[in-house]
């Protein structure tokens, strides 16, 4: 008896919970009974031949769910925020990615990158500024696909709100100085990375793939005192996982996130952890990146902040 009574529940839950979520997710947007309607036609494609009488039936459906919907769909960032406050983040957003120091002679530009296929990625030609030893300054190429001022402005907003249900510019602000500090929200898909993260004015020489620091298996493309040749740079534009040790680095662009990060936000991807960095990691990056690209949420900045905002 208590199996059959168990069943039965699970089917009226069914009958009930799914249809909203359907709509839900089919009716972002929709303010009415009757937008939701003519959404929920144009998604299943009834025909125009269905009898009225079907339609009626669904019209009365939907509005009989339409006081639940409002239980299950997020609420959204405050409009105030974004007529107000958005336009100063953009603003902020764009004099750093204006000053990226990556992004400076534009060599080409291709949508056809292994892996970033329909991503127009730019391959640059840089110079760092004088080294601290050679008192020289040291050039490298590579190719980068930062995100435009708004959409980095919209990603750090949209975390902010989803983590911390808050726009407040004390979040906005130290999510914004962690991404500037990362990596100035470059984000290197292949090629050279100078930086002088431990010494100042020392630039080290790191190979990037999708956002993420790797290293080279042939030790005969290993550059010697932290000075790459020109074979090695160009080497580095046309790498493919066969060329890489099995393992990564652990940080993720354009924050820093961590395979931790990720797990703890719902990750389902083996990646290893810090101790067992396994090369899963690039592409669960890449396709996360490319996800945000498209988007107003970032899930790489969103993992980040779970544990750091």
């Amino acid at each position: 008896m208590t199996r059959c009574f168990s069943i039965v529940m699970c089917v009226v839950s069914s009958c009930v919970w799914f249809p909203v979520y359907f709509c839900q997710r089919t009716c972002i947007g929709s303010e009415t009974p009757e937008q939701m309607f003519n959404q929920i036609i144009g998604t299943i494609k009834i025909s125009p031949q269905t009898t009225i009488p079907m339609k009626r039936y669904l019209f009365l459906y939907v509005v009989a769910l339409y006081p639940l919907l409002g239980q299950t769909e997020e609420e959204a960032i405050p409009a105030m925020y974004l007529r107000d406050s958005l336009p100063a983040l953009i603003q902020k957003t764009k004099l750093l990615l204006d000053h990226s120091y990556m992004a400076q002679k534009l060599l080409a530009q291709t949508d056809s990158l292994c892996g970033w296929e329909g991503y127009t990625v730019s391959l640059y030609e840089y110079q760092t500024g004088a080294d601290v030893y050679t008192g020289k300054p040291k050039t490298a190429r590579v190719y980068l696909l930062n995100p435009t001022p708004e959409k980095l402005a919209m990603w750090i907003v949209t975390t902010c709100w989803e983590v911390k249900h808050s726009v407040d510019y004390a979040y906005t602000d130290k999510l914004f100085r962690a991404i500037r500090s990362a990596s100035g929200a470059q984000f290197p898909v292949l090629g050279l990375v100078y930086e002088d993260q431990y010494k100042p004015d020392f630039q080290e020489p790191y190979v990037f793939k999708d956002g993420v620091t790797v290293y080279i298996q042939d030790s005969v493309y290993l550059p010697r005192n932290a000075i790459a040749t020109d074979e090695q740079i160009e080497y580095y534009l046309h790498l493919t996982n066969d060329d890489l040790r099995v393992h990564t680095g652990r940080y993720a662009r354009i924050v820093s996130t961590t395979r931790e990060e990720y797990k703890n936000n719902g990750g389902l991807v083996d990646v290893g952890d810090g101790n067992n960095r396994k090369q899963e990691w690039l592409g669960v990056v890449r396709d996360l990146y490319k996800r945000a690209l498209r988007s107003d949420r970032n899930e790489l900045i969103i993992a980040w902040a779970r544990k750091n905002l």
